[in-house]
């Protein structure tokens, strides 16, 4: 059965003055959307870019918006230890009164390698900092918990602060890869694709999600796969693609299974999201050298262009695909108009649709 149940937007932090970030963020909350997610990072492949702390930044936005979801896209276990994670969405969650998620992910040699962190045991530190997390959000004094893992322990523990939803902020996990992806459907309660998919390909992975999900006798019923889809809306389409291609270009190539699948395009491993060093000043022309090769049927099949019936039409091939939610990442220089017009007449249209009540 096709279905809604968010529709929101991703903020990429490093395009925006921090004025800007709160600007948009705070007419996305007030415009409906139901879930505005930020990503987490401490380098991007754009040196001369500002990059501010995800958690301080949620934050600030746990004050300032009234309605709209609250997550990173994505933090992982490496930089941030998990008692840490499930201390700071709890208290965010009681900040914003129940309006937070995690994202979490098995986290990026980029934000890593150059400060010395070491990118070992990414799926088995992954899975034990979301069942780890889980059981803190739940514990208490009178009912501490324990666990004895690879690589986490707990012994008689329990934060002292609990986050009001029941019995925990659901947890996305962002999963490029089959085992990821399995991850999902196995432990958390959403999937959130990395980078970029197309219906096609978005439907061949729902595959690892549902083995993931049925060895752990776990039923998909209420999972939810939020896809990120990168946008612009105008009546001249070829200066809407103009708008998105370059990142989505360099989207496709750090998410190179995609790339593959659509295209043929080998990506060595050293670019792909993993592994990318974006203090490698060779990084950005490889980069270049590979994205002149993507065809545009390429960038079209993985973004939402042209005017707002073709976005339209093109999101509910990804609804038909799978996907449950949307977030959207504007890039058009009217980022204002853009916001408003989906919030005007494309949301309105897919939640009447296809929506589940809030």
């Amino acid at each position: 059965m096709v279905r809604l149940n968010e529709f929101g937007c991703h903020l990429v932090t490093s395009n925006y003055t921090l004025s800007e970030f709160f600007r948009y963020a705070t007419l996305v909350d007030s415009l409906g959307f139901d879930h505005l997610k930020i990503g987490d990072h401490t380098l991007i492949p754009n040196p001369t870019a500002q990059y501010p702390n995800a958690s301080t930044l949620l934050g600030a936005l746990g004050v300032l918006t009234r309605s709209v979801r609250l997550s990173t896209a994505v933090t992982d276990p490496f930089r941030r230890h998990p008692v840490e994670i499930a201390q700071s969405i709890a208290t965010l969650d009681r900040i914003t009164n129940g309006r937070t998620a995690l994202g979490i992910g098995a986290g990026e040699a980029m934000n890593l390698a150059p400060f010395g962190i070491e990118y070992k045991k990414p799926l088995q530190r992954l899975k034990e900092a979301v069942e780890v997390i889980k059981l803190l959000w739940v514990a208490t004094p009178e009912n501490p918990v324990n666990y004895n893992g690879e690589i986490f322990s707990l012994k008689n523990a329990y934060l002292q602060i609990r986050p009001i939803q029941s019995p925990h902020p659901p947890v996305y996990i962002g999963a490029a890869g089959p085992k990821t992806r399995e991850l999902a459907g196995a432990i958390a309660e959403g999937w959130a694709p990395v980078a970029v998919e197309s219906p096609s390909t978005l439907a061949k992975h729902m595959l690892d999600i549902e083995r993931g999900a049925r060895m752990n006798n776990r039923s998909l019923e209420n999972f939810d796969v939020a896809v990120t889809v990168y946008t612009d809306i105008s009546l001249d389409e070829d200066e809407a693609y103009k708008r998105v291609a370059p990142t989505v270009k360099s989207m496709l190539i750090q998410q190179r299974e995609v790339l593959k699948e659509l295209a043929g395009i080998s990506v060595p491993q050293e670019l792909s999201l993993q592994y990318l060093d974006p203090t490698d000043p060779r990084t950005s022309e490889k980069i270049r050298e590979i994205a002149d090769s993507i065809p545009r049927r390429v960038v079209e099949e993985v973004s939402v262009t042209g005017p707002p019936d073709e976005c339209i039409s093109r999101l509910e091939k990804f609804l038909k695909a799978g996907a449950t939610s949307i977030i959207i990442c504007n890039l058009s220089i009217e980022q204002e108009r853009v916001f408003k017009t989906y919030a005007e007449k494309i949301i309105p249209y897919l939640k009447n649709e296809y929506g589940v009540s809030k």
